[in-house]
């Protein structure tokens, strides 16, 4: 089976960007973006985050953008780019060239940033359900509980994999029905990996890439062309939320298909943007 990879949003933490407030509104006004001051009006409000959006069309957010700091006095400014694979051509081709703007700009002031969120999608563009899908989190470190149900469906077009109540998960995966969720002409459905927390000292090309890898190796996704088959599966993983050789050979029996979850070459590629000064250092200090 095809699957399509796509990073569906992504979050970059910029550090005392008040050092550099001219150089971001000269940015926002060559690339026509309108900044959208947070509406506070009350405590409850605080967490509001600021919106960025296109000047010529106000009314769907590109940008989310967040404000905190430390007891040293620093800043951190947080850039939520969300959407960039909505199925609207157009429009994501806009964002993921800002997007790509952005890290430009970044690079070119010299200012101190980090990769904070990374959401990857797989895309399936089948004529099928979600029930036919069958996601399992085989490895619960950092959970703080059991999985969910994998009969728990939200609305009958999302299925979570980890407990929605728990606040600020490291990692966290849901499949859901994309073409429900934007309206789409063409049936879709998205499996998505939000890698969440990405530690400070994962700093450079290499450990970011192995971070990212080593929490896509925390699950595992199957299809089944019939929904029975997954079901019989379902059940026998809800027993005891288990990747257990057991079940291993009872989806290999009822012609279940494992999709492989990784990086596609684009999406390292990407990843390597972030990091080009020092891998451009690296290739020079290892000719030497």
């Amino acid at each position: 089976m095809q699957v399509h990879h796509h990073i569906d949003s992504i979050t970059i933490q910029v550090i005392n960007l008040q050092f550099y407030q001219e150089e971001f509104i000269y940015f926002y006004e060559m690339h026509s973006l309108v900044f959208i001051s947070a509406d506070i009006q009350s405590m409850d409000d605080i967490y509001k985050p600021d919106i960025i959006t296109f000047a010529t069309d106000t009314r769907h957010p590109i940008i989310y953008s967040y404000h905190n700091g430390s007891a040293d006095e620093t800043t951190y400014t947080t850039f939520k780019f969300v959407g960039l694979k909505s199925y609207n051509q157009k429009l994501d081709k806009r964002k993921y060239r800002l997007l790509n703007k952005f890290i430009d700009f970044l690079i070119k002031i010299e200012i101190e940033y980090r990769l904070n969120r990374f959401d990857i999608a797989y895309d399936f563009h089948i004529n099928k359900s979600i029930k036919n899908f069958l996601p399992i989190r085989v490895n619960r470190k950092g959970m703080k509980s059991k999985p969910k149900n994998p009969f728990d469906y939200y609305e009958k077009t999302t299925l979570y994999l980890e407990d929605k109540s728990v606040k600020k998960p490291s990692l966290k995966a849901y499949i859901y029905d994309k073409s429900v969720k934007n309206n789409l002409d063409e049936r879709i459905i998205r499996f998505e990996i939000s890698i969440r927390n990405i530690k400070n000292e994962y700093i450079n090309y290499e450990t970011i890439v192995r971070h990212m890898q080593e929490q896509l190796s925390k699950y595992k996704l199957f299809y089944f062309p019939i929904i029975a088959e997954c079901n019989k599966n379902k059940w026998l993983y809800k027993a005891k939320y288990k990747f257990s050789k057991k079940l291993e050979k009872s989806i290999v029996k009822s012609g279940g298909v494992a999709i492989e979850l990784s990086l596609s070459d684009e999406i390292l590629e990407f990843l390597a943007k972030f990091f080009c000064k020092d891998i451009i250092e690296k290739m020079i200090a290892e000719n030497i």
